[in-house]
């Protein structure tokens, strides 16, 4: 088939080198300069089936506009009555395959990635760790490899932590991990190239135009008439779709991350974290990345995405200062903010449109590193009408219809 794909993230790249890899003709169209400059960018990094599973069921934090939460909740009763029950094992399968297909890709091509595994949630205090009881229970419920840590467990496991905060204990996830999205997206973008795939950078897809031999309109150029598009643009997706008709209740989630040199000590050489830690109290993550540090979190549903916000920024300095104090240099930070579209029921939309000729791979949310590879080989077994292997029928854009 010849397919073509809008965006160039970690959905469209996986997307791209999994159709060329099945023998597919495959074109990715992408308004900027390069692969995973987008959501993609600088995300957290979270690889964790595990953490999915644990938060299953949990209500999101968010900071935002009484209206937007409003969105939020309208919706919420009929995303929860769809996906109650099927939304945890749908997920947690499609990332466990996920993170499997990342696994054999990074092996059988020898990419270099930064990454680390092992992920350790910490809890301040004996009065927060309350709420890990229902978090654990998922854990065991979904089987997810996982130990209990003591105070001090949880700082043999982290040396570097700081003793003066306060830390009641911990959970260790053991088969989650963390990677260099970016990082891995370009890699695997060469990759895709050796198989074909044709790349066309700083180049707006003005238009969708469905039917038997659907089309995608360009800025410059006659339409390129394939036998299926593939959309993948993040947050760029809702615009195209909706000048078809394809008005879908999207909200837009803003996260936050910091990327700073660690500081290197002779004398102290675990001045910073070995793998990620997340601090559950504030809601962030501090990730090992190479010789750097990414601290992220502090959600925010609406909002401006120019620049990131004061206090969203303020958290992760704090998490990172009671945590490493001293670990990160100032000099050489990378503060970055990124829109993600989020559905009601928080499910992603992967599979045919409703408009003929159009598939998706969008709505990811937070989680977008974790599914991507087993998304990209779910649309491709769709797209050759075989069976993907995974009951993925609730995350099928037709359950919105």
């Amino acid at each position: 088939m010849r397919i073509a794909i809008i965006g160039a993230g970690l959905a469209g790249v996986t997307s791209a080198y999994e159709l060329a890899l099945q023998g597919h003709e495959v074109q990715v169209f992408e308004r900027d300069t390069s692969v995973a400059t987008g959501a993609s960018f600088a995300p957290p990094g979270l690889i964790a089936p595990g953490l999915m599973a644990a938060r299953a069921n949990a209500p999101l934090r968010w900071r935002g506009k009484p209206g937007q939460i409003g969105w939020r909740f309208a919706h919420w009763r009929a995303g929860r009555a769809r996906g109650a029950q099927a939304m945890p094992e749908a997920l947690h399968a499609l990332a466990l395959r996920g993170q499997a297909v990342m696994a054999v890709w990074r092996r059988e091509l020898q990419m270099e990635v930064e990454r680390e595994a092992g992920v350790l949630l910490l809890w301040r205090s004996a009065k927060d760790y309350k709420a890990a009881a229902a978090l654990l229970a998922r854990l065991q419920e979904r089987q997810v490899p996982h130990r209990e840590l003591d105070a001090e467990g949880c700082r043999a496991q982290e040396p570097g932590l700081n003793a003066e905060t306060s830390l009641h204990g911990g959970i260790l996830l053991t088969q989650d991990e963390a990677a260099n999205a970016r990082q891995f997206s370009q890699a695997l973008r060469v990759e895709a190239q050796r198989l074909g795939v044709r790349w066309h950078f700083n180049t707006d897809v003005l238009r969708i135009e469905p039917g038997s031999s659907p089309a995608v309109h360009v800025a410059a150029g006659e339409p390129v008439r394939v036998d299926a598009v593939l959309v993948c643009a993040g947050k760029g997706a809702a615009p195209l779709l909706a000048a078809q008709g394809l008005k879908l209740p999207w909200g837009t989630v803003h996260t936050h991350t910091i990327t700073a040199p660690l500081r290197q000590l002779e004398a102290h050489p675990d001045l910073g974290p070995r793998a990620t830690v997340i601090d559950m109290s504030l809601g962030v993550s501090l990730t090992r990345l190479g010789q750097r540090v990414r601290v992220g979190g502090a959600n925010e549903l609406g909002g401006a995405s120019s620049q990131p916000d004061g206090q969203s920024m303020g958290a992760l300095h704090q998490a990172a200062h009671d945590w490493f104090p001293g670990a990160l240099l100032a000099g050489g930070q990378q503060r970055w903010k990124t829109a993600r579209l989020l559905l009601p029921d928080e499910l992603p939309l992967i599979g045919e449109s409703g408009l003929p000729g159009v598939w998706l791979n969008i709505g990811h949310g937070e989680h977008g590193w974790t599914m991507a590879g087993a998304a990209a080989q779910l649309i491709s077994a769709r797209l050759a009408k075989q069976d993907p292997g995974i009951d993925a029928a609730l995350l099928e854009p037709g359950r919105l219809r």
